[in-house]
């Protein structure tokens, strides 16, 4: 795997915006049509090219995003330059969540991880969707408190866990499991580097790499050009201390 991108297109072609988009998205998914279609109004639509900034943290927040073709990845980045990877998020995923509820900043910094779409909704309106529609406040809340489980994954990760078994569950997230990290993203460790996976788990280039040709060495997994290829769930799961 080659620790340089592929070159891809930087722009992606336009996406027709419908209720029916907007339904998939868990805050939105017990309106009716007409609740629907008052929201499709107000949406606003932006592509992105890959590393381009949706969000910038600490920024006064505007409204509430969310993808609608690509991926966007959630970040924190130190005093140092140093780049953290929060959360991978595909389409239907929310964020800026937190901001909009709490009144306060962006609470992460946003970039799109390839061509992407996203979707934007002003606060003001998000806010008096939650005001009339008791149901989409409890859908808030359920996502909300999903996300906060999934964050004291992470957390529990990093604290107890070594770089392989983080890298393991990684890339079980990208297959629809374990997924602290990756959020409806199933293409998240396509065309990815080991400086980007380094910055998934809290980690460095350097030890990726060897946790990557162990992981291939045991026949888990297959290291192609940019790609990984999954060769072994069980095994990987094993490595990810998920199964016995």
């Amino acid at each position: 795997m080659s620790d340089s991108k592929q070159t891809v297109s930087t722009r992606t072609a336009a996406v027709p915006l419908s209720g029916n988009l907007l339904a998939q998205i868990p805050y939105f998914a017990g309106l009716d049509s007409r609740a629907l279609a008052e929201l499709e109004r107000v949406v606003r639509r932006r592509t992105l090219a890959a590393g381009e900034t949706v969000l910038v943290e600490g920024k006064p927040c505007e409204g509430l995003y969310f993808v609608i073709q690509g991926q966007v990845r959630l970040i924190r980045r130190s005093s140092e330059g140093r780049e953290h990877v929060l959360r991978v998020l595909g389409p239907g995923a929310t964020f800026n969540d937190i901001a909009v509820f709490d009144g306060g900043p962006n609470s992460d910094g946003a970039v799109a991880a390839g061509p992407t779409t996203v979707g934007f909704i002003p606060k003001a309106n998000m806010t008096a969707l939650i005001d009339r529609h008791p149901q989409a406040a409890k859908a808030a809340l359920k996502l909300l408190s999903s996300r906060q489980r999934a964050l004291g994954g992470v957390v529990e990760d990093l604290a107890l866990r070594d770089v392989t078994t983080r890298v393991a569950r990684l890339l079980l997230g990208c297959m629809g499991q374990h997924e602290h990290i990756v959020e409806q993203a199933p293409e998240a460790c396509a065309r990815i580097t080991h400086q980007e996976i380094a910055s998934m788990v809290g980690s460095v280039r350097e030890v990726v790499q060897r946790v990557l040709k162990d992981l291939e060495r045991d026949g888990a997994i297959a290291l192609e050009r940019s790609r990984i290829r999954i060769r072994n769930q069980a095994k990987l799961e094993r490595w990810a201390h998920l199964s016995v």
